[in-house]
């Protein structure tokens, strides 16, 4: 990916950890180190799934690839619920497990190869199979896109891209009008006319 993402040029989140409280400092610092081993997923489950993400999200950097993954390993090996389920559905877990499963088999028929031998277009021929496909091949779909956002959204590398400050607690907003910054949020690049 030749082109800049950086909309907010030179600015770093993690420059203004010393205004967080030391548990959000903690919960944000932890999102930066290296991801554990998938403890849910299987490595060709991991494997299929980071090539499915690195699609979903235009992305190609490792530390934010492997956190992603990793972030997506916690929540479904999480004993909590999902917040909501279309009726008819599996729980989450199983709907990623079987999905992968079934993808690896689509590719294989499709190209001769499971989904992350392929190559980029055969991926993306297969991913678009699935988003227009049965209403349990768009859920599973939906499910992946919906776990990448969330977990991409929040990896500190992303705010600073996005221009998000990060955490205000304890020291919060004050200037909350449209159009106006606090002076410790990120400042966009005006380009010239």
């Amino acid at each position: 990916m030749a082109e800049s993402r950086t909309r907010y040029p030179g600015y770093d989140v993690m420059a203004h950890a010393g205004a967080w409280d030391p548990h959000t400092r903690s919960i944000v610092e932890r999102r930066l180190r290296p991801p554990a081993k998938p403890a849910f997923l299987t490595p060709q489950e991991a494997q299929t799934l980071r090539a499915i993400v690195s699609h979903l999200l235009y992305e190609d950097r490792d530390d934010i690839l492997g956190y992603v993954l990793s972030h997506i390993d916690q929540q479904l090996g999480s004993p909590l619920g999902e917040a909501q389920r279309k009726e008819g559905m599996p729980p989450r877990p199983q709907r990623v497990r079987e999905g992968l499963a079934a993808l690896d088999k689509l590719a294989v028929r499709k190209h001769g190869a499971p989904f992350a031998d392929c190559v980029v277009p055969e991926q993306f021929a297969v991913l678009a199979a699935l988003q227009k496909g049965s209403r349990h091949e768009k859920e599973f779909f939906e499910t992946l896109l919906a776990l990448a956002v969330e977990a991409y959204a929040s990896h500190p590398a992303v705010w600073s891209e996005m221009g998000y400050g990060g955490p205000a607690y304890p020291r919060g907003y004050y200037r909350i009008e449209a159009g106006v910054t606090d002076p410790w949020e990120a400042k966009a690049e005006v380009k010239p006319t």
